[in-house]
């Protein structure tokens, strides 16, 4: 039976029919048998409010994401890009004992970030899980961490009634839901919030929130980019161990890979920001370049509020056995450094003469500079525009480094000028190949004449 919603209109009508409401109210759990919904989910959608645990999901991460409020025995499913409302809430059983999991065989529900690692169809399983199981990777990096233990986590369908807190610890759907969710969830992918109670709270302070959190992770980046070790290291609590690695030893250890590798280059990608209980995780991709080193892999960050920034409380990363990218040939890359001169020339022409929307088409959906996302740069152009009439662009000096066949980095030095205003320095241009085209992911802008009127 669907969540009971109550229309205060129908209060100030008749108290007759309020106390008719109250009462059938107060009655509704006898009735069904059923946990009622707690009024907070369902005001918290009414009063436009969302989930602190859905912070930022990259134009390429998952469509869907599921969230399972144990305190409700209720599943929201959210699409990624559309926090505002669930696409659907679903009835489910978590285990009969209370509290995150912390050994084998407590019959508790795990609390945290998951992701799932396999999918089985009803001929693959025991009647026990019904049409359809999807496993998560509990003990996850920060359950490990915290001395978590146990095993076999899954979210499956059941062949008898559901009852509220009825599993050893899985979370349970009736069969026909499940069949329903298997069309959105998706293998490795997809995350799986379980959470004891969902905290609803004002968009502006989810936005508030997520920028504060990219800008940590991107100011982190580019300090590890950059080899400065010490400000690198401000991202981690004195408390701070990974790897087998404290804090000191940690240091220890990036500093001897920055004096032996010089310059690297890092980029990441899909990046996902989801919490629970005061844990933020950062997911992406990451590729790692330096001189004879290169590697891929998934890339975790735990990241925890120690007023008043936001520290590493634990990093994990899982290098890909193949690389799914691989340099091109060298007639290939021939053939790639013409396109993205070419792109580089239709970037600098549409800039001067201020044709906004052929500009932005050289951008990724993912683009971000100077703490924008892409709209805020569009935004920001289109004042230059208004503000100057006329600008110039003159380009020297490029140089073309291509990472794979799917990333490159260009190079030049650039003079701008706009009416009485000049200004010189060197630009790097971080390239990413979407659709069969390149596309600005990223700018990066070091002066070397400081902006001046004439």
């Amino acid at each position: 039976m669907g969540s009971l919603v109550l229309n205060r209109d129908l209060f100030k009508k008749s108290a007759f029919l309020g106390i008719k409401v109250f009462l059938l109210l107060a009655l509704y759990p006898q009735i069904t048998g059923a946990a009622l919904t707690k009024p907070v989910a369902l005001e918290g959608r009414v009063a436009g409010l969302v989930p602190d645990s859905l912070l930022h999901f990259s134009p390429k991460s998952p469509q869907y994401v599921l969230l399972v409020e144990k305190s409700t025995q209720k599943a929201y499913l959210y699409r990624s890009r559309n926090v505002d409302h669930p696409v659907k809430v679903y009835s489910c059983s978590t285990g009969e004992n209370k509290g995150p999991k912390f050994d084998k065989d407590d019959k508790r529900t795990p609390e945290g970030v998951y992701f799932i690692t396999n999918s089985f169809r009803e001929k693959e399983l025991s009647p026990t899980y019904g049409a359809g199981a999807f496993p998560i990777d509990y003990p996850s990096p920060m359950d490990r961490k915290l001395g978590r233990r146990g095993y076999g986590i899954w979210i499956h369908g059941t062949n008898q009634t559901l009852k509220p807190w009825d599993t050893n610890g899985c979370v349970a759907f009736r069969n026909e839901d499940i069949i329903e969710l298997s069309a959105y969830l998706g293998e490795r992918h997809t995350p799986i919030i379980i959470t004891q109670r969902i905290n609803f709270i004002d968009k502006k302070e989810l936005q508030r929130e997520r920028a504060e959190l990219k800008r940590s992770i991107m100011d982190w980046l580019e300090t590890w980019r950059e080899g400065r070790i010490d400000l690198y290291m401000s991202f981690y609590p004195k408390e701070f161990t990974a790897a087998g690695k404290n804090w000191h030893q940690w240091r220890a250890h990036k500093r001897r890979l920055s004096e032996k590798y010089g310059k690297i280059d890092i980029e990441i990608d899909t990046l996902q920001i989801l919490k629970e209980n005061g844990i933020a995780l950062a997911k992406f991709n990451q590729v790692y370049k330096a001189n004879g080193f290169f590697s891929v892999g998934e890339k975790r960050l735990y990241l925890q509020k120690k007023s008043p920034e936001w520290k590493i409380m634990d990093e994990f990363f899982k290098k890909k056995k193949e690389f799914a990218q691989k340099v091109p040939s060298r007639l290939r890359r021939e053939e790639e450094f013409l396109t993205i001169k070419r792109l580089v020339s239709n970037w600098q022409k549409a800039w001067q003469e201020k044709n906004l929307q052929r500009y932005m088409a050289n951008y990724s959906e993912d683009f971000s500079s100077l703490g924008l996302d892409r709209k805020g740069w569009k935004r920001h152009k289109s004042e230059i525009n208004k503000r100057y009439g006329q600008i110039r662009v003159t380009i020297s000096n490029l140089r073309i480094k291509l990472l794979s066949s799917e990333r490159a980095t260009v190079y030049f030095d650039q003079e701008y000028s706009a009416d009485r205003y000049h200004d010189m320095g060197k630009k790097t241009i971080k390239l990413i190949k979407r659709d069969g085209r390149w596309k600005i992911k990223r700018e990066i802008w070091v002066p070397t004449a400081r902006g001046k009127r004439r």
